[in-house]
């Protein structure tokens, strides 16, 4: 039953991609357009990310709290639908377009974590983590690299009514979710208990240094949307080239997947070294995205979505394995929150910063010294991590 769900999984997950297309190019073009301003953008990133605040801890406590997380998920699929035909109707009002697009965000969370819990409930071992987390990611990023020039030629001809197509793909994955309202998402609990013993390796004062690095990664590495648009604002067909800066960024994003997942089918693959090389790939990749280089925005996207699917997928793997099912949405939406929370106001600032005439390339040159910071620092934590680990296998 796990496995075809897993299969179900895939599936929405290619229709909830084409509507992560059309509201990530529809809804931003669709401010800017309005107002013209960069700050409009940042607002979204806001309105999006606010909710990964503020949701995860209290969403993941609840999903936690039940087996039948697929009805969830069938919830989050049918409401985001509604929102998605009524922000057509309110584009013109700004307010009530940023309330609905943290109502479309807030209940993406749900379909998310499901995923995630039923992925966590299917193995523990390192190597079949990063491969099942990787064919996922494998197949929304060949979704992506089909859909994001259509949706971006799309947005440019029909503007906000494209979240009319949100909506019927949000539906149908609805849909396919009905046959499976009643089944059950747990795990053995001899296996919760080996988690339980890889968790209470860690202490309190690992997890807040971990927490903190994130923290500043994150904000080095978010000011990347703002630096695209600065660089795009001023063109016609801006919607288009986003559209293939996007597609480009999805083929850095499926080669990372894809290494993934024939390096987990070949030999055992681990946590630690994907998660440090994923870190320096982004640094590297939101440097070249302030740059004054038109082809220097696609190399910088490039390398930066390769980095960020190898980092995100290594970071799924590792809370799936040390994390007890029946605590892990609570633990990961806790995570999410801080994790995210820096993301908009990192973004914010630095769309303030260039409205007011400080110059892109030096502050990507800036941020990319915070990202390599940060990277020596998780380094020197997992090493530490480990040494601690292999100390107390010793005794």
């Amino acid at each position: 039953m796990k496995q075809r769900l897993y299969v179900l999984l895939l599936l929405t997950t290619i229709l909830r991609i084409i509507g992560d297309a059309v509201e990530s190019i529809a809804l931003p073009w669709h401010l800017l357009n309005e107002t013209t301003s960069l700050l409009s953008v940042a607002g979204y990133s806001l309105a999006s990310m606010l909710p990964w605040v503020i949701v995860p801890p209290l969403m993941g406590r609840f999903l936690d709290r039940t087996e039948k997380k697929v009805r969830l998920a069938f919830i989050a699929l049918f409401i985001q639908s509604f929102f998605a035909l009524t922000i057509i109707k309110f584009a013109s009002n700004i307010w009530a377009f940023y309330v609905l697009i943290s109502l479309i965000s807030a209940l993406d969370v749900l379909h998310r974590y499901f995923g995630f819990t039923l992925i966590a409930s299917m193995t523990l071992e390192e190597s079949e983590l990063q491969k099942l987390n990787a064919k996922v990611q494998t197949v929304g990023e060949v979704t992506s690299l089909v859909v994001f020039p259509v949706v971006g030629y799309l947005a440019y001809l029909f503007g906000i009514k494209l979240m009319l197509l949100d909506a019927v793909f949000l539906l149908i994955g609805a849909l396919l979710l009905i046959p499976y309202l009643n089944v059950t998402v747990r795990r053995e609990e001899t296996i919760g208990e080996r988690s339980e013993l890889v968790q209470s390796r860690i202490s309190n004062i690992t997890v807040f240094v971990g927490i903190a690095l994130v923290l500043l990664f994150n904000f080095a590495i978010a000011p990347a949307r703002i630096f695209i648009f600065s660089a795009l604002k001023n063109l016609t067909t801006g919607e288009i080239v986003y559209g293939l800066l996007n597609s480009v960024g999805t083929l850095g994003s499926l080669a990372g997947a894809i290494g993934i997942t024939l390096f987990a089918h070949k030999r055992k693959i681990r946590i630690s070294k994907p998660l440090i090389i994923g870190m320096l790939l982004e640094s590297l990749g939101v440097l070249l995205l302030g740059l004054p280089s038109l082809v220097l925005l696609f190399a910088g996207i490039l390398i930066l979505n390769f980095g960020r699917q190898v980092l995100n997928i290594s970071f799924d793997s590792l809370f799936q394995r040390i994390i007890p099912l029946e605590k892990l949405g609570t633990y990961k939406g806790i995570f999410d929150a801080l994790a995210t929370l820096i993301i908009p106001v990192s973004q914010l600032t630095f769309a303030w910063l260039i409205e007011h005439d400080v110059g892109v390339s030096m502050l990507a040159v800036g941020v990319f010294g915070f990202g390599v910071l940060s990277t020596v620092g998780f380094f020197i934590l997992v090493h530490s991590i480990k040494k601690m680990a292999f100390t107390k296998e010793e005794v």
